[in-house]
């Protein structure tokens, strides 16, 4: 009878939880040409069309805008450090950083003068001088730090021999650990050094973000909510279909759809 009582004591919390959060609305922007995007630190978006930089306020009203059609397609931007944001461009191979005005700063690197032999993903590490790059042609993770930087500060080598894949479909670190999301095998997480601590199962995933706290793993119909630590899970239903992609801040959750951008806040049921 004790047993039996400690299993529901365990297993309630998760039942419970599940049911406590809803969505709100709060603002939406229509848009079905954007190619990359990232939100900054302060709540803001940055984004790519056509050649150009775009960010947008906390009510996703245009703030600045810039041409960046010298830098080819922008595929990749990281705007966790707002006064210093990364921009990737796979076709060109090449490394770029805007202020918070979208304006270059300093230099641009190119990847193959770094060693690399082709780049697919770039993100930043938690200092801004900091970066990693995934080189798929290799299969293998590099760290670098800052633009002068012509020598791996740390290095994953050897990935298809741990992920048993070689198609990444995103990358991000927090908190000194690296999240690789790979649709048909997981998410795997390794340490500032490179060693690899843990790994997620997440076969129904269409794309991941981790917090502090929590790794979001955005599912068809619904998002799961993974305490890191403890390993419970919330299940929500997405709060509309065509949903391809997102990011957190806070208890807001902002959602890339085919036709634009949504945000949304993660409330108490009421």
């Amino acid at each position: 009878m004790m047993k039996i009582l400690y299993l529901f004591l365990l297993f309630t919390p998760f039942l419970v939880n599940s049911q406590t959060l809803c969505w709100k609305l709060e603002q939406s922007f229509q848009n079905s040409e954007i190619e990359a995007w990232d939100i900054t630190p302060l709540g803001e978006i940055v984004y790519s069309k056509g050649g150009n930089l775009f960010k947008l306020d906390t009510n996703l009203n245009q703030a600045f805008t810039q041409s960046r059609k010298d830098f080819g397609l922008i595929t990749k931007i990281d705007a966790r450090h707002s006064l210093k944001a990364l921009l990737f461009s796979e076709n060109q191979q090449m490394i770029g950083f805007v202020d918070n005005t979208l304006a270059f700063q300093e230099g641009k690197v190119d990847l193959a003068s770094v060693g690399i032999g082709y780049g697919t993903h770039v993100c930043y590490s938690n200092q801004t001088n900091r970066f990693w790059v995934y080189d798929e042609q290799n299969a293998r993770l590099v760290r670098f730090e800052g633009i002068q930087s012509t020598v791996a500060q740390s290095e994953i080598s050897n990935l298809m021999n741990i992920t048993y894949s070689n198609e990444l479909v995103s990358m991000i670190e927090k908190q000194n650990q690296l999240f690789l999301f790979y649709e048909d095998q997981g998410v795997f997480v390794f340490d500032y050094y490179g060693s690899l601590l843990r790994k997620f199962d997440t076969k129904e995933a269409l794309n991941i973000y981790p917090t502090e706290k929590f790794l979001y793993i955005l599912e068809k119909k619904d998002i799961i909510r993974l305490n890191i630590k403890s390993g419970v899970e919330e299940r929500i239903a997405l709060p509309q279909s065509d949903i391809i992609d997102l990011k957190v801040f806070g208890n807001v959750v902002y959602f890339k759809l085919t036709n634009g951008i949504s945000k949304y806040s993660l409330i108490p049921q009421p």
